[in-house]
């Protein structure tokens, strides 16, 4: 089906009827996507791969859905990105790489950017040419956002950007980077923050990899001199840097985990053949917990394709999201510890081994796990308020 197919009838139909025209699409486009799905233990490999099934998807029409036609898409809802990552995950789909933040920034370029540059950079991320990095922590200002440090003054032409950030995720990829700056005083903390789309080429700018313990370089450091950054890339008010980052944060705590927790299933299930009777308990409690990430996930999906605030309920799906994560990758671990320590040549062993390091960390990446109990004791049981 060509793209103006997909975009006439994806406004006409129920989802049942998308997802059969999606798996129909799959079928008839198997020799082209298969080579794209797998991941493979080189990152940068994975990257390229995640680039070329975004591009295919894209001029297929695909890619579009589920993105407002204002902004480049082709209509829908988050429900059809859904579905089709779940298709996606279902054909032995690796996972979206450098593309999770197509589900954290595109939505905060659509609710807060100007519409003109939205218009222009959306696109380009939908069919994999260029991908976003986040740009929130930094050196001194880790969780607590509302002390950073790195400033933006306006010359009256521009915004002029000095400063740094770290553990930027995938700025090593990244053509954007959409960053949270101080452009009031330190005293006004979270008051005075803006968020802005920094071009990573644009001079003053200098990124650096930082090699993670799974020997991933997804996580970076990023220095800004001087760097200029047109109003027009100013997303949302100026001042109002803390309300897009809760919005920004509510998908990433909320939304992405439907694709997180469907790249645990398929692990879980894959390495099924190695489980013995002893196992038994270990694997029941990750399916269960799976379970539960995928109802909560659900509501908060069509919340958001109804257009209501995901709110704080996003930080009890991030505390069930990093629970789940660890508990299946200990699982995985328990059931054939020699796959996680000592994986060989096998390019699905050295993955495995790459997300058990990895989902040690989820504790503290997107909010830690103490923020999290303190919104949800705040915010959702009142607890505190008095």
């Amino acid at each position: 089906m060509g793209t103006d197919g997909v975009y006439a009838r994806v406004h006409e139909s129920s989802l049942r009827d998308f997802v059969d025209r999606f798996r129909d699409w799959m079928a008839a486009s198997e020799s082209d996507l298969a080579p794209l799905l797998p991941a493979c233990a080189d990152y940068d490999a994975r990257v390229e791969k995640a680039r070329r099934l975004r591009e295919l998807l894209y001029e297929a029409g695909w890619g579009r859905i589920g993105w407002p036609e204002e902004a480049g898409g082709h209509g829908g809802t988050i429900l059809h990105r859904a579905a089709m990552y779940d298709e996606l995950f279902r054909a032995g789909w690796g996972g979206p790489t450098v593309f999770e933040h197509l589900e954290i920034v595109a939505p905060t370029l659509v609710r807060y950017a100007d519409p003109e540059f939205t218009r222009a950079v959306l696109p380009t991320f939908l069919d994999g040419s260029e991908s976003w990095a986040q740009g929130f922590s930094e050196p001194e200002a880790g969780s607590d956002l509302a002390s950073l440090r790195t400033r933006a003054e306006f010359d009256g032409t521009d915004w002029i950007v000095n400063g740094a950030k770290i553990w930027t995720s995938w700025v090593k990829y990244a053509r954007w980077c959409l960053a949270l700056v101080r452009t009031g005083t330190p005293e006004e903390r979270h008051r005075g923050l803006t968020m802005m789309a920094i071009d990573l080429r644009a001079p003053g700018v200098t990124a650096r990899p930082i090699r993670q313990a799974n020997g991933n370089d997804e996580l970076g450091e990023v220095t800004f001199d001087g760097v200029r950054v047109p109003p027009h890339q100013i997303v949302g008010e100026v001042g109002g840097g803390w309300r897009a980052s809760m919005y920004l944060l509510a998908h990433e705590r909320g939304t992405l985990s439907w694709v997180r927790h469907l790249g645990f299933r398929e692990n879980l299930k894959s390495s099924s053949k190695s489980m013995s009777e002893n196992s038994d308990r270990q694997v029941g409690e990750a399916a269960l917990q799976l379970l539960g990430v995928r109802s909560t996930a659900i509501n908060l999906l069509a919340r958001e394709a109804s257009e209501q605030e995901l709110g704080p309920d996003s930080a009890f799906n991030k505390l069930l999201t990093t629970r789940t994560e660890q508990t299946v990758y200990n699982a995985l671990r328990d059931i054939d510890s020699a796959r996680v320590a000592f994986p060989h040549d096998s390019d699905e062993d050295s993955i495995l081994q790459q997300e058990y390091l990895f989902s040690r960390i989820v504790t503290i990446y997107g909010g830690s796990q103490q923020m999290q109990l303190m919104t949800i004791a705040r915010h959702i049981l009142g607890l505190g308020n008095a």
